[in-house]
């Protein structure tokens, strides 16, 4: 908080507590959020590799990429669609969820995981609600998340996921099951793949 916020709140005090708002006000919740956004960003997020795009989570909630999911945080993302008929996406994400066992209560803590869908239109909240939660029985620290269709794009190409050939580009059928991971607080950037064994992935994040 700086000076002025800072005199500000002093003045602003009273008032408050006569009207039995202060708590509100001046929340730790409040002072944390007014912390982070005097934070400068990241080298990464100031190139555009970090997009602030928003997205929706299964949970239902809405998220600005990076001021939201991976300023000052360790992450893993990595792109997917419920229904992949390569069965890539099965065996990356049936593989992350022995990683998150592993990483056991520093998930949503220290590191989280992203999977973010390249068919918005067609895995909504609801399917993506069940995927992650009946399916893969996500915990903590992993989020599963569909958007608009652009802002996707989006955030896929500025994270280098994209074929030189638009067409080849267009056709979801052909991604990666390549995990980014990074570290945005030390600007360590990893990618590793997720279909290597749990213990690799965790290995490789863990060093960030």
């Amino acid at each position: 908080m700086n000076r002025r916020n800072f005199l500000s709140a002093g003045l602003m005090a009273p008032a408050a507590a006569t009207l039995g708002l202060a708590g509100t006000l001046l929340s730790p919740q409040a002072s944390a959020a007014e912390a982070a956004a005097a934070r400068p960003m990241s080298y990464a997020a100031r190139q555009g590799w970090l997009p602030n795009v928003p997205l929706v989570a299964h949970t239902g909630e809405t998220f600005n990429f990076y001021d939201d999911l991976v300023r000052d945080r360790i992450i893993l993302l990595n792109f997917f669609v419920v229904g992949c008929t390569e069965g890539r996406c099965p065996t990356t994400n049936a593989n992350l969820r022995k990683v998150q066992d592993m990483f056991g209560d520093r998930m949503g803590k220290d590191v989280f995981f992203y999977s973010v869908t390249l068919q918005p239109e067609l895995d909504t909240v609801p399917i993506l609600k069940e995927y992650a939660e009946d399916i893969f029985e996500v915990g903590p620290g992993w989020l599963f998340f569909t958007g608009k269709h652009s802002d996707i794009d989006t955030l896929r190409k500025a994270q280098g996921f994209q074929d030189p050939d638009p067409e080849r580009d267009r056709d979801v059928t052909l991604h990666s099951s390549t995990g980014r991971l990074i570290d945005d607080n030390n600007n360590r950037w990893a990618m590793v793949p997720l279909s290597t064994s749990a213990r690799n992935v965790y290995s490789v994040l863990n060093s960030l």
